[in-house]
């Protein structure tokens, strides 16, 4: 039997992985919140992030996506849930760490000014390396 240790090592050489392997997964996501948007009727913009973006990321961290809208949504709950649904059945794992932000164009605008590295997804997604 592994200890929890060996466990907790092995947990995060995973994450470490899934995180180097951002390129990858990105237009999954993508494409997850795009399906899940449509499925509310909603139009946005989506942005990724943070240190996954900057390449600084550790086992702390989490892939950050901002969802640009109007205004708020109410089912921004089932929203992300319809996200991580489409994920896992991709094959990507159910503990995927990712942090979703709902910003409307006034609080987008303050996080940029604020210094916040906002990389619109086609864009990262078309240039990944």
């Amino acid at each position: 039997m592994k200890s929890f240790l060996d466990v907790y090592v092995e947990f995060v050489k995973e994450k470490m992985n899934l995180l180097a392997n951002f390129c990858k997964i990105a237009p999954i996501i993508y494409e997850a919140i795009k399906e899940a948007l449509k499925e509310y009727n909603l139009q946005g913009e989506i942005y990724f992030l943070g240190s996954v973006i900057n390449g600084t990321y550790t086992a702390a961290s989490d892939i950050d996506v901002a969802i640009l809208l109007n205004e708020i949504p109410k089912e921004r709950k089932e929203i992300e849930g319809k996200v991580l649904d489409y994920v896992i059945n991709k094959g990507l794992p159910d503990w995927i760490p990712i942090e979703f932000h709902f910003l409307t164009p006034h609080s987008f605008k303050i996080l940029k000014k604020g210094g916040a590295n906002f990389v619109k997804a086609e864009d990262y997604i078309l240039n990944c390396k």
